[in-house]
Parts: C-alpha cells; structure tokens; sequence
C-alpha cells in the first residue's frame, strides 16, 4: 500500500460548492432528456467540483445516524458505467480544476483509464472507510487533501473521526433525496480526486521540493474547494477541528 498523508478540517467545515452538474438541453423530447442527463458530467469549473459535505448545516448540532440506519453516510448502488462517465468528464478538465502542474506522466489517461479509481478503492480498505458511500468518499477526500497539506498521515482512529463526522454533518444533505446516479456522481468526483492526489503523492515522495509544491497546490485548491484552511485544523475524536 502506497504512503498517504494527513487529515485538516473544523469541527464544522464551511459549505462545499457542487461538485457537479448533470444535465440535458431543454429543446430534446422527455425521454432524449432523461437520457442526456444520465451521460453527461460537467466539471468545467472547479467552483462546482464538491457537494455539501463538512458544512454548516444548522445551528444546534445534528444527531448523528446508527450504523443501522440505512440513511447513514448516503450509500448508493454503484455502477461502473457512471463511474466511467465521471471518469471522462474528470480528465477532460485536470487542467481548469487543479492548479498542480503534474508529475503523472499522463494524469489525464491515469484518470480516465481507471487507475485513479483502483488508487482510492485499495485507500478506502486500508483507511478502514466504506464503500459506495458519500460520507466514506468525503472522509478519503478530506483525508488525503489534510494529509498532503500538513505532511502528516493521519491514524485509524483519526480516520474513524472523519468518517463519523462526515456521517453526522450530511444527514439531511439534499443528495438523501436524490438517487444512485446523483449519490455516485458526488462521490465518485471525491474519490477519483483523491486518487489522483494519493497517485501524485507517490510519484513525488522521494523528491522534498516536488512534495512541498504538491502541498501548496493541495491546500490552495482545498481553500477555494471549501472555503477552508486544512492548515488551520487538527483532528480530534470529534474529527476536524480549529487548532
């Protein structure tokens, strides 16, 4: 297993922008539509790149759910072809959504042909984070993106924090009322990101300066993510809080 780094956040972390937009031209008949929605994925701009996971989401704290509750951590069916799409529409725009000049000698291709994806698949197990979940998905992001920003890795029972603090903050998360192909695409969109970074990560490690680089780019893209400062954060047992 390939070497990651460390975990930043607040105990309640600021609105993420969505991550994505699926969509269809008006002017196409109902079932043209329907169709064109389940295959297009717009990442064009960063601003949109992830749903709501760490956020303010109400003033008095939010219960969080069982693990008997199917509503817990958002789960959703997944299915390769969505995560082909995602994917696609990924690599198209590394360019316009990360600031990172990459070492990946092809990161598009990396993206696009899986790779990423068997990155965070073998991560989540390691992590001890579930599968097909948005709260497993947010928690890899979050962690890996705090890790490369601070240099540090974060422990299991750090990980364990994230996941239930990403559980508890997205109850309620319109992505609750929406279907396998919303819920995979917002997690899909984390985790491939997150896969990219860990792959980025690895190639750069024997080199101090490129790593160094990677966790300003990092930091910085996370600022304008989510409107937060993963340097300003520590993990307790409650997961991300303010140093």
């Amino acid at each position: 297993m390939r070497n990651r780094m460390r975990t930043c956040g607040t105990r309640r972390l600021a609105l993420l922008p969505l991550m994505l937009v699926a969509f269809a031209a008006c002017s196409e008949p109902e079932g043209a539509a329907q169709e064109s929605a389940e295959t297009v994925v717009d990442t064009s701009s960063i601003d949109r790149l992830f749903a709501e996971g760490f956020g303010e989401t109400a003033n008095a704290p939010i219960a969080a759910a069982g693990a008997e509750d199917p509503r817990a951590g958002i789960p959703y069916s997944s299915s390769s072809s969505r995560r082909g799409r995602v994917e696609a529409a990924l690599a198209d725009n590394l360019a316009t959504n990360f600031s990172i000049r990459f070492a990946i000698a092809d990161p598009a291709e990396f993206v696009r042909s899986g790779k990423a994806s068997e990155v965070y698949k073998r991560e989540l197990e390691a992590r001890g984070l579930p599968r097909d979940t948005v709260a497993g998905a947010t928690a890899l992001m979050f962690g890996v993106a705090w890790e490369i920003a601070n240099g540090k890795k974060l422990s299991p029972d750090e990980n364990a924090a994230i996941l239930r603090q990403a559980t508890t903050l997205l109850r309620g998360n319109p992505l609750e009322r929406q279907g396998d192909k919303e819920r995979q695409e917002a997690a899909e969109l984390r985790l491939i990101t997150a896969g990219l970074w860990l792959e980025e990560a690895y190639v750069r490690a024997p080199f101090p300066e490129q790593m160094r680089e990677l966790s300003d780019a990092v930091h910085g893209d996370m600022k304008k993510i989510s409107n937060n400062d993963l340097r300003s954060k520590i993990v307790t047992a409650e997961g991300f809080v303010d140093r």
